[in-house]
Formats: C-alpha cells, structure tokens, sequence
C-alpha cells in the first residue's frame, strides 16, 4: 500500500538552510522517491531532538552550534562520529537515533579527485566541527597535518585528541615554504562575504586546496588559490558529497551528484542575473 505522505527529512540550519532544501529535494525528485526536506530552526538542541522522536523525523542534518551538542541525546554514535567528536547526520531507525559524521567523507572525495593522501603534508585551518571531520579524515588517509587556529587553547586541545596531527600556531603563522601539498580553509571566514585567509602569493604554488564555505559560489578563497596555480575543490563540492552521503543513509541510495551540482549552478545564475 503506498505511503499517502512523505518521508520527512530536513536540517536545523534555520536561515542558512535553503541550500540543503534546494540540493535533497531535487535529488529526491529525480530519484522518484517519497521523500521531503525542510529546514527547521529549533529553540536548542534538546528541543530539536525531542521534535524528531516526537513527529518521526527520519533524518536530520545538523549544522553548528549543535554538531558537538546533539550527542549527548542520540541513542548511539557511530564509531567514527565517536572519533571525531562531532555530528553532522542524525538517523531514526524506529525511534533509535544514531548520530553519523558525513563532512569527513565530503572533503576526502572531494580532494582525492585532485591528490594522493599518503605521505601528503596538509595545512588545516580552524578547530571548529568540520575542521575536526576534515582532521580526521586527512589523518585517516595518511595526510601529516598542521593544525592553525586563532584560538591557540583550542587547537592544541583539538590536536590533544588527535596525536598525530600538530598544532602550528594561527594562521598568521602559516608559511607556503615549509612544503604543504593540501591546504583547507575549514573555518567560516569568507562565508556570505568577500573576504580570504590567504592572497594568491600566500599559496604553495600547485597545492591542492579545499574550501569548506559554498556561499557565495565562488569564494575568494578560492579565487586566490586558482590565481595561484592550485587544484581548486570548492565548498560547493563537499556540500554535495556530504549531502549525498546522508541520503544514502536516510533512504539506502546513493542519489545524483549531477543533479545537486545543476540546481546550485542554476541558483546562481538565477541570482547573477539580479
């Protein structure tokens, strides 16, 4: 007997949340399946977990300031979001909530479309909630990281639960000679805005470089690092992935990068044209 009503999903974005609802619904569309996604913006992290056992909310995703929060409400982590110690996806199987960590994945199929991992010396700024999921991740995949962060108690504590990478002091600090070959920008700086971290000179010539901020499209970040002569993978890129990582944990497929990639770029013209 088919459903009279969709499969909820959604995010507590709050404002910022139009992207996510624009990227799932239209690779819901395309797949054909009865799915929904909303975006909500709860009083707290508590309150928007209790919302999702109330009303049966199959997936949520959730952004910061509620990645480290939520996970003292879930039923059960998933080892790797155990790890890294941060959620980003929240899946209700009857009424079991188990929170899962999605970002790591965005960035390394994100980077490994233009480097090797293994052996590679990464620079990774911010010790924020995807600067963590990006630590692991680069780690994992035999990357030798350097953490740079403003907040230098935050870093070194964020490095604390992670040996193997090291604290390099803030991004003042960073030195495009000492031989990167990836660097991340993971914090927000650049995020609805023109400003950069790094000017063009700043880069390691040709290192590959990821964005974590996709609003605007095009960021400076990014810009900088093409004039540069960088491999490029822009926060648009790990949006999706990760995007598509927590459908296919909501609804078991793994759904169109293709389709996600042309309704971002159709969104952009659209506003271009204003």
């Amino acid at each position: 007997m088919p459903r009279s009503s969709p499969i909820l999903c959604g995010s507590i974005a709050g404002s910022i949340g139009g992207t996510g609802v624009l990227l799932h619904n239209a690779a819901y569309q395309a797949a054909g399946i009865p799915y929904c996604y909303v975006s909500f913006e709860p009083s707290g992290a508590e309150a928007a977990i209790a919302a999702v056992r109330a009303l049966g909310i199959r997936g949520l995703g959730v952004t910061m300031p509620y990645k480290i929060e939520v996970m003292q409400y879930l039923d059960r982590l998933d080892e790797t979001a155990r790890q890294i110690g941060a959620v980003n996806t929240i899946v209700n199987d009857a009424g079991v909530l188990t929170g899962y960590n999605t970002d790591w994945t965005g960035a390394v199929e994100g980077l490994r479309a233009v480097t090797d991992f293994r052996g590679r010396r990464a620079a990774l700024f911010g010790a924020g909630g995807a600067a963590r999921a990006i630590l692991y991740g680069l780690l994992r995949e035999g990357a030798q990281v350097d953490l740079f962060n403003r907040d230098a108690q935050r870093g070194r504590e964020l490095c604390a639960r992670f040996p193997n990478a090291t604290y390099a002091g803030n991004m003042s600090e960073f030195d495009k000679t000492a031989g990167y070959d990836i660097v991340v920008n993971a914090t927000s700086v650049g995020f609805q805005s023109g400003e950069t971290l790094l000017q063009a000179e700043q880069f390691p010539p040709e290192a590959a470089v990821l964005d974590v901020v996709f609003k605007p499209f095009d960021t400076a970040f990014a810009a900088e690092a093409e004039k540069a002569g960088c491999r490029v993978v822009p926060g648009y890129t790990m949006l999706i992935l990760q995007a598509l990582a927590q459908d296919e944990l909501y609804t078991g497929q793994r759904l169109s990068y293709e389709v996600m990639e042309r309704v971002l770029r159709a969104k952009r013209d659209a506003t271009d044209q204003k």
